[in-house]
């Protein structure tokens, strides 16, 4: 299960507009992270976007670079968030995010640099992606959907 399928990725307009205008984030460098409940459901718990600026990083291979290393790492990553999203849906009786328990996620690089090594990057993505799962833990036992930050 260590693929990153197409329905895995977030790819419309639509949901892109959905995910700025009411999407909770936070800032853990080297990446900003948008993430809400989504409207449609997905085969998979999660789809993610990645998003690196065109302003900083002037060169599409380096661009292309960095987004290919992201998607590695989530990659490489996804089934302990996944495991975490589910054990969880298993116990809320009904206090899941409804029948539809996929998250919307964009992980938007900020670095100015390529990263030397993929650690940071790594330890970066890793806790973002535990922040998600434990967000929306809380706000489902709560019985709430993802709320805006104040």
């Amino acid at each position: 299960m260590y693929t990153f399928h197409k329905a895995e990725r977030l790819s419309h307009k639509a949901l892109f507009e959905e995910l700025f205008a009411s999407g909770k984030s936070f800032v853990n460098y080297p990446f900003r992270v948008v993430f809400k409940k989504s409207s449609q459901e997905g085969e998979f718990p999660a789809r993610v976007g990645i998003s690196v600026s065109k302003k900083k990083f002037k060169s599409a291979v380096k661009r292309n670079r960095i987004k290919r290393l992201t998607r590695e790492t989530y990659r490489l990553h996804k089934m302990t968030f996944y495991e975490k999203m589910s054990a969880h849906m298993d116990k809320s009786v009904g206090k899941s995010m409804g029948k539809n328990g996929t998250v919307d996620i964009l992980f938007i690089y900020l670095g100015t640099t390529l990263p030397a090594s993929g650690l940071q990057m790594e330890k970066s993505l890793v806790d973002a992606l535990n922040h998600i799962a434990e967000d929306t833990i809380k706000c489902r036992n709560v019985g709430a959907g993802f709320a805006r930050p104040m």
